[in-house]
């Protein structure tokens, strides 16, 4: 039995890491829809059909996403022309903190090995040849290949789009088609509760989240505002969306910011203080405050919950970072309500 049940969970292990390309767009619609849910059925009221107001909810998201790459487009465009001169900025600064004239000492013993040489009839060897620079790719493969990443961005997101829509437009059609499978009354009356505990949990998370991501964008905007750093409202705007992915995305944040104020100010200690104002603001919003909250609101442990984040971004990389959480949360209800599982239950909660 234990033989099976080890098979079965390396053969689930598979499937997720092969299914990355049909997971991962089908849980971040199922999550997006669930959040915009709310908004969907009070507009239903206005417009009377539930297919109209999801296109309207739909329609006004992608105009929020083209406004807001159109506002921050200029900021993008100029970081980006930025980067190579910051890569030699800080690469001739940590040449210059590694780099020390040699002392007297290392002189005299260089002196010594080249009198010896001379004494014993060697030679020094010649240097070797430089080698030739690496062919660099033609022009038409990387635009080939830029091409092929950004279609492919592109692809993903309209899948996501579209599914989003037409959950939004089914409403709860699934939820019903769940409790006719069940069937008897006993077991409709179970995965009714089921569903709702799992409707309450990932609900819970979506408003810890939007709170604790708008927290932490303006608080980095202010932050990096109030130390002169450039383009502040766009690392804000970075931040808060990096902070969906806990401990990982504050972290990316700190590593960029501190060389891009590097970059700006060419003080390593003003640099340290960019970094370190950014990782205040995430620990006081993400670390203080939202852990509290869900912990309140999701039951989770802790610890349980850094584990699942390292395999879930393992098998699907970033995107796994940002779902872990809310999947951890459903599985955990799941588990909690199914008697063989509930060890599981109990390993994840707090």
């Amino acid at each position: 039995m234990r033989a099976t049940q080890i098979l079965a969970a390396i053969g689930i292990v598979l499937l997720l890491y092969w299914g990355a390309p049909f997971f991962v767009p089908l849980f971040l619609a199922l999550f997006i829809s669930h959040a915009l849910s709310p908004l969907v059925s009070g507009l239903t009221f206005l417009v009377r059909w539930r297919v109209v107001a999801a296109a309207l909810v739909v329609l006004a998201l992608v105009a929020l996403m083209g406004t807001a790459v159109w506002v921050w487009s200029d900021d993008v465009q100029n970081v980006w022309q930025e980067m190579p001169n910051a890569a030699k900025t800080v690469s001739r600064s940590l040449q210059d903190v590694v780099r020390r004239p040699a002392g007297p000492i290392n002189e005299v013993k260089k002196a010594a090995a080249e009198l010896e040489s001379v004494a014993n009839g060697k030679r020094a060897a010649a240097p070797a040849p430089a080698s030739a620079p690496a062919a660099s790719k033609p022009m038409w493969e990387v635009v080939w290949e830029g091409g092929k990443g950004v279609a492919t961005a592109i692809g993903q997101i309209t899948v996501v789009l579209f599914l989003v829509f037409f959950m939004l437009a089914s409403g709860d059609l699934f939820k019903r088609k769940l409790l006719r499978i069940a069937g008897e009354h006993n077991k409709m009356r179970f995965t009714a509760q089921v569903l709702e505990q799992i409707d309450e949990q990932a609900r819970r998370y979506l408003v810890v989240l939007l709170i604790a991501n708008v927290l932490v964008g303006l608080g980095t905007w202010l932050a990096f505002w109030a130390l002169g750093v450039k383009y502040a409202g766009l690392w804000g705007l970075v931040a808060g969306v990096l902070h969906t992915a806990p401990y990982f995305g504050p972290s990316i944040i700190a590593g960029g910011s501190l060389i891009a104020a590097f970059v700006q100010f060419e003080t390593w200690p003003r640099a340290i203080a960019v970094a370190a104002s950014s990782v205040a603001v995430a620990t006081v919003v993400g670390m203080v405050f939202a852990t509290w909250l869900a912990a309140k609101h999701t039951r989770m442990n802790t610890t349980a919950g850094f584990i699942g984040l390292l395999f879930f971004g393992w098998i699907w990389g970033f995107w796994g970072l940002l779902l872990a959480i809310p999947l951890l949360a459903i599985v955990m209800t799941i588990c909690e309500h199914h008697e063989p599982w509930k060890p599981v239950a109990q390993l994840l909660s707090r």
